[in-house]
């Protein structure tokens, strides 16, 4: 069981502006598109579920083709990253940097370092709707 805190909290209300109190709100990452300029889905949820989940991707090693159905967004702990779709467009990513995955897209994700990969990644779902859907799942024609 998680711990929930219900004490008010005075947020900063720029990218790395601290309030009164000591606390430091930065904002990674604001946008309307996906890395690969895609806009960003708003379906609508019956019944929205947000999870977050670390990622760690072996040091020169590949996750499997894979797409997702719902909007996320990674930040990467460590190391450094490069997704691929299937069309041959890739981007890079390095620790600290921070970007809304593709949805509906088939891609992989790449760790191009000698360490393990770590990506926080929060993804916007619903109850009972798989975060990733592996390529080798899909059945001929879909």
């Amino acid at each position: 069981m998680g711990l929930v805190l219900c004490a008010p909290v005075a947020w900063a209300s720029s990218p790395a502006e601290a309030s009164a109190h000591g606390a430091i709100s930065t904002t990674l990452l604001q946008t309307t598109v996906s890395w690969n300029g895609a806009p960003l889905l708003s379906p609508v949820r019956e019944r929205p579920e947000f999870q977050t989940v670390l990622v760690e991707i072996a040091p020169k090693s590949a996750t499997a083709w894979h797409r997702h159905p719902c909007n996320n967004i990674a930040y990467i702990l460590s190391g450094r990253l490069r997704i691929e779709l299937e069309d041959g467009h890739s981007r890079e990513f390095k620790e600290g940097d921070s970007f809304a995955e593709t949805v509906d897209t088939w891609h992989r994700g790449v760790n191009l370092g000698e360490k393990p990969l770590r990506i926080l990644v929060v993804y916007a779902g619903q109850v009972g709707e798989p975060l990733s859907v592996p390529k080798a799942s899909v059945k001929a024609g879909n």
